[in-house]
């Protein structure tokens, strides 16, 4: 069966308030008698590279920046929009508006009421040219304040996936009068959310306290949570079996050891999280489209999951995994693993003799064993990589410094297929390195988000994609089997299907 993420809710889309609630992604375990004075320790891969959720650079921020704002809307654990900040929503019946009722009686930190105004301020920002998220509200032509609880999008045509993209980096609702000091909200949160930064290490700790009368008790059964950052394995799950940690990430290679640690429970899934290999189009010889595509057909997907991931995921035919409602059928022949076809288009290059470049990765040993491995395969058709390790709050940013020719990195899973396209091939988008927009792709992404039947939008993704990969923007690798391994004292989790949890409505017993 087809996972659908989002337009199995389009019914929804009218009136989300008459579909039910939603926690946005708190499992429906029993809770039991939960300790309200606990704090949850959680181990993690990475850390955050700004609290800014607009002028970030990096959208994988989402992770951690989760814990301390609320998004106008929320999501389940299926990826399923529920309401969040707002309550409920409906699209006019010609999709030219987006109606957004929101939730009263809630305060930002300095005690301004959240309303309709200053929704409109965070959008307004979320909105202009140097920000992250501008890409993913492009859809929107403007804000109109209609009442106190009430805003209403403009749109630029129609635009489906708009919803979920509010329950992303751009929903997240920041104090405005935050905005006069962007260093200091880079470097600490301010906004209406679960939690408050008491205390960082940045890219290494953060220790978050809960938020007085927090909107949604049910949301918040901790008092505090704790974050740290360790890319070392065994380290993480000797934490977990010494109880240093009641939780951590689980990677394709952990999921394994961590379901023998005595007392604990692993929750894994295959998620929308992906490995791939990112070239910059204006760096080495990766400005030739016939070089891209060799570098696609040069890889053998499956060693690399087999190697690096253990078998736990699933190897790449596409931009998205094979159980997903956007099919990879246009597109899974230009990933074929086919040496001799690599070979032939590097010729046709000019490049018989192969090329050399440098690959920035990250010191997890997952993406570390993945990088050696595409090394191997890469030089087999004579093309010779260089690996360059960072951590992981180096490596994001130090590429799209310009360093490096091409990254080997995770791409953290979007709820909408809409939000990924867009972030990383849109030419305005910030974490398109080479701003170069393959042929197309804008028409293609356009007619898929005006189509509100799912199999059909699938398709019309798919023929999006199809741009991407022909113009050889990307190299897909593997889809990540991932969850969290936690204690038995650990209630209400469930593994997310895009790949990382909030950790809303969990709670520790006494």
């Amino acid at each position: 069966m087809k996972r659908i993420p989002t337009l199995a809710a389009a019914a929804c889309l009218v009136l989300l308030s008459a579909c039910g609630g939603g926690d946005g992604g708190s499992g429906s375990a029993n809770t039991g008698d939960v300790d309200p004075t606990a704090t949850l320790r959680y181990a993690a891969s990475g850390g955050a590279t700004s609290f800014d959720p607009h002028k970030t650079v990096s959208s994988s921020d989402f992770l951690v920046l989760s814990y301390a704002y609320d998004r106008l809307v929320h999501v389940d654990s299926e990826g399923q929009p529920v309401p969040g900040l707002a309550e409920s929503w409906e699209f006019a019946d010609d999709m030219s508006t987006l109606t957004l009722n929101l939730r009263q009686g809630v305060e930002f930190p300095d005690g301004t009421p959240f309303d309709a105004k200053a929704v409109k301020a965070n959008l307004d920002r979320a909105m202009q040219d140097d920000s992250i998220t501008a890409a993913q509200l492009g859809a929107v032509d403007s804000v109109r304040v209609v009442d106190d609880a009430t805003v209403e999008l403009v749109l630029g045509g129609p635009a489906v996936h708009l919803v979920l993209s509010l329950s992303d980096l751009g929903g997240m609702m920041v104090t405005p009068s935050a905005f006069d000091d962007p260093q200091a909200l880079a470097l600490a949160p301010d906004g209406i959310g679960r939690f408050t930064l008491a205390s960082s290490q940045p890219g290494a700790r953060y220790e978050f306290e809960a938020t007085e009368n927090y909107w949604d008790e049910d949301g918040l059964k901790l008092a505090g949570f704790d974050l740290q950052v360790i890319t070392d394995p065994q380290t993480v799950l000797n934490g977990v079996g010494s109880d240093q940690f009641d939780c951590a990430l689980v990677s394709p290679a952990m999921i394994d050891p961590a379901s023998q640690i005595p007392g604990a429970n692993v929750e894994t899934r295959t998620v929308l999280t992906q490995t791939v290999l990112f070239p910059n189009q204006t760096k080495s010889e990766f400005g030739d489209v016939r070089v891209r595509q060799a570098l696609n057909h040069a890889i053998d997907r499956e060693a690399v999951l087999q190697a690096a991931q253990e078998g736990h995921g699933e190897a790449s035919t596409g931009l998205f995994p094979d159980d997903y409602f956007v099919p990879n059928d246009a597109v899974s022949d230009l990933m074929s693993y086919d040496p001799d076809r690599a070979k032939e288009l590097l010729a046709e290059a000019g490049l018989a003799d192969g090329f050399s470049f440098t690959a920035i990765t990250l010191t997890i040993p997952q993406f570390v064993t993945t990088a050696e491995i595409i090394k191997e395969q890469l030089a087999a058709v004579g093309i010779e990589m260089t690996i360059k390790a960072l951590p992981p709050a180096d490596a994001g940013v130090s590429f799209l410094n310009g360093d490096g020719d091409a990254v080997i990195s995770g791409w953290t899973g979007r709820p909408d297929p809409s939000m990924l396209l867009t972030n990383y091939f849109s030419k305005a988008a910030p974490q398109n390195v080479s701003h170069v927009e393959p042929k197309g792709f804008a028409e293609a992404l356009a007619a898929a988000n005006a189509e509100e039947d799912t199999e059909a939008r699938g398709e019309l993704l798919d023929a999006a994609q199809l741009t991407v990969l022909e113009h050889g923007a990307v190299v897909p690798i593997t889809f990540n089997s991932v969850g969290t391994v936690c204690t038995e004292d650990v209630v209400g989790y469930e593994a997310p299907l895009i790949g990382n949890s909030e950790f809303r409505g969990v709670g520790i017993t006494g």
